[in-house]
């Protein structure tokens, strides 16, 4: 059986995920649409689809499933539309810009009875991977602290000016890049409940933010930091510390480092490239193809979004601490 696929968005991530369609099998991309007649007819020529006059169009093409790559805050809108004409849909991060949002999403798609799931494929990196297996498994110990790290230098974006608007891009790199890590510590440390963060612009470079950061608590106590910037060389890091064991996914989750007990016993193991995006695509498609509802569903965006948006009020705050209950 082969998924008929239809592509909302058609930037740079969409040629991404058009390329990435392209190497899986049982997938065909049907269909594209975009606003700019001319930016879906050499889309369509470039990846042998048909360009849709518009997402109605789109939408009645016969399709198993969507996939929004927009600016996020389309996506709410997007989303429900793509819900009500019955087709399941993934979404790239993050799913919303606020909590309200994020959870009208999740009622279209469970009141319609589709898939919805979002694009935060980082987990699935191997080095990730591991660090929750060492969680699980108990060999890591008590687990007391989380750390994510997401720095790179982007921008200004002047093809994307969008990504550079604080309206689509609040607390900075957060949306760009962070929410990434508040989902790699949400699947190692469970339900967050609270957190303070901190904002600001140093170099004027763009309208947004140049660093971002935040202290967060979650349900069991653990206490974790997330880190994000565009202004700084790649550098993409997230550990968990527990009593046993420190152990960090680095080299964006192409290394796992350990760290046992007090005698620096330190291990490093390297993995082979690793393609999470085509990954994480695979998944989507599965989950059409079986009905199963996919790893980072609906309800796994909301938390991210939770955090996105506890950030933004806090750093407006100077600090304030935000209670996530408070975004319910």
């Amino acid at each position: 059986m082969t998924i008929r696929i239809g592509l909302i968005g058609l930037g740079n991530w969409g040629h991404k995920l058009a390329s990435t369609i392209g190497k899986l099998d049982g997938v065909d991309l049907a269909t594209c649409f975009a606003r700019s007649i001319d930016a879906r007819s050499e889309f369509a020529e470039s990846y042998g689809c048909r360009p849709a006059h518009s997402v109605d169009d789109l939408l009645s093409d016969g399709l198993d499933g969507v996939l929004v790559a927009t600016p996020h805050s389309t996506h709410v809108e997007l989303i429900e539309a793509v819900a009500r004409a019955g087709l399941n849909v993934m979404v790239e991060k993050p799913l919303a810009l606020t909590a309200s949002g994020a959870r009208r999403c999740v009622a279209a798609a469970e009141t319609a009875g589709v898939i919805l799931q979002v694009a935060q494929y980082r987990r699935r990196l191997p080095a990730t991977r591991a660090v929750k297996q060492l969680i699980d498994s108990g060999a890591l110990g008590t687990l007391y602290l989380v750390e994510g790290h997401f720095s790179r230098i982007w921008g200004p974006q002047t093809e994307r000016p969008w990504r550079d608007d604080p309206t689509e891009s609040p607390a900075g790199a957060m949306t760009a890049l962070g929410v990434h890590m508040a989902d790699n510590l949400l699947y190692w440390a469970g339900p967050a409940v609270r957190l303070s963060a901190l904002s600001n612009r140093i170099g004027f470079h763009a309208g947004i933010d140049d660093i971002t950061g935040a202290l967060i608590e979650f349900e069991s106590g653990v206490v974790g930091t997330i880190t994000t910037t565009l202004r700084t060389p790649k550098l993409v890091n997230c550990a968990a510390h527990g009593s046993q064991i420190v152990a960090s996914s680095e080299m964006d989750g192409l290394q796992l480092k350990t760290l046992t007990g007090n005698d620096d016993e330190e291990t490093d193991r390297r993995y082979e490239p690793f393609d999470a995006v085509a990954d994480n695509l695979a998944h989507f498609v599965e989950c059409v193809r079986t009905g199963s509802q996919p790893e980072t569903d609906g309800a796994a965006g909301v938390a991210v979004v939770e955090i996105l948006e506890a950030m933004a009020l806090s750093a407006v705050s100077n600090g304030a601490t935000v209670e996530l209950a408070d975004l319910r």
